[in-house]
């Protein structure tokens, strides 16, 4: 058998459930399948209606798998940065002669020794930097020559029943997980965002439909987390009030016919409908007019979150997230807040969508890990999927079956 691996990544967003099922191949990730399923079962980042949750899981898992021919069976998955807390420590490992994995490895279980309060779970373990012969580096020292090495490790917790309650609904779908992380810390491995907060602050906000969530990055390390129980729901919902529409429209107008960094809108109508005989329109002046309300307390509530830490320093705004494609979104939050804002958008061919940069970046998470741990298991059935990829060779391509039908053709007109 190959040792081809083949993962999936899961998160259970506010609104809908996101599976990815992907591969590495020669460093490189691969997307295989991406499934996205709508869920009414989350309130804000609470699991309110599990049946319903589980129902949408299984759903995707079905889907994935049939579409992928093989079942997946474990998943990678993503948790809610509710209830963030960081815990630092610097462990000091003896070493023989040079630094081995094995010296590493000491280091990390050491770490795991840590005692945490009751209402938090660990999450991430993440080795933050290296102190060798009074040289610091962020790169294992593998093979350095030295008699001690300090280790700079961050503990990354998260509320404990929230965390229990996620995992219990995959594994009520029928789910093993392989392992898990916090979602704001996924985005950063996907957008390199603990690179960039080494130079300055940088803010990463996730705007989703009924959160908003803004995490603190600073000299390359994950430093804080704050959750808005407000999201572009609000925006959906007042258009669909004043205007008597279902929310699937509201949401595709807000999405695709609205323009938010505008001075001034045209009074031309973006959308037509006709209800109990009477022909409607709305038109795009209109439309600003009605999300003005809820989009400036939106604005203004995380102008407040962020204002701290701009008056600490120089600072830099990443935007990511399903609300976070809402066309001058960026524009605004840059105008209100008052530093740059840039919408992260992954470049993964397949995945070109913001609010998939959680889930991508829980592969780059992963790949980390491996190397301190050993192999994870695949995220598939191995068995079911290399059969699938043998019979699939097999199959005569379109080319080689049109190229045949030509061939014939021409055969049979010679023979004429």
């Amino acid at each position: 058998m190959s040792d081809q691996q083949v993962y999936a990544a899961l998160e259970i967003a506010d609104h809908e459930i996101r599976l990815l099922v992907g591969e590495f191949h020669n460093t490189r990730l691969n997307i295989l399948k991406v499934e996205k399923v709508s869920c009414s079962g989350i309130t804000g980042v609470e699991i309110t209606d599990q049946g319903s949750v589980v129902g949408s899981l299984i759903k995707a898992v079905n889907n994935a798998s049939a579409n992928i021919g093989a079942r997946i069976e474990r998943v990678l998955l993503l948790i809610p940065s509710a209830g963030l807390q960081r815990y630092t420590r610097r462990i000091q490992v003896q070493v023989s002669e040079r630094i081995t994995l094995t010296d590493v490895q000491a280091a990390i279980k050491e770490a795991l020794k840590t005692e945490l309060p009751e209402h938090l779970e660990l999450i991430n373990l993440v080795v933050t930097k290296f102190i060798v012969n009074g040289i610091t580096s962020r790169r294992m020292p593998l093979n350095e020559p030295c008699t001690s090495m300090g280790v700079d490790i961050d503990l990354l917790c998260a509320d404990r029943h929230l965390a229990y309650s996620y995992a219990e609904a995959a594994e009520k779908a029928g789910l093993e997980i392989l392992d898990v992380s916090i979602d704001s810390f996924a985005v950063a491995k996907e957008a390199s965002l603990l690179e960039k907060s080494i130079e300055q602050f940088t803010i990463l906000i996730r705007a989703e439909r009924q959160t908003t969530t803004l995490t603190l990055f600073a000299k390359g390390k994950l430093v804080s987390s704050e959750i808005l129980m407000s999201g572009s729901d609000a925006l959906i919902g007042e258009i669909s009030d004043k205007v008597d529409l279902p929310l699937e429209i509201s949401e595709r107008l807000l999405h695709f016919n609205c323009r938010l960094d505008m001075e001034t809108y045209p009074s031309t109508p973006i959308y037509l409908w006709s209800s109990e005989g009477k022909t409607h329109t709305l038109t795009e002046k209109e439309l600003a007019d009605i999300i003005q309300a809820p989009l400036q307390s939106w604005l203004d509530q995380i102008k407040k979150c962020c204002d701290p830490i701009l008056q600490a320093g120089q600072a830099q705004i990443v935007l990511s997230g399903e609300a976070a494609e809402i066309f001058g979104l960026d524009a605004m939050i840059k105008k209100t807040v008052g530093c740059e804002c840039e919408l992260y958008v992954p470049e993964t061919f397949g995945v070109r969508n913001s609010s998939l940069a959680a889930v991508v970046g829980m592969f780059y998470v992963l790949k980390d890990q491996q190397l301190y741990r050993k192999n994870y298991r695949s995220g598939v059935n191995m068995e079911q999927f290399n059969n699938m990829v043998a019979n699939k060779s097999k199959e005569p391509s379109s080319e080689d079956t049109l190229t045949r039908k030509l061939k014939g053709i021409l055969f049979e007109t010679k023979a004429k």
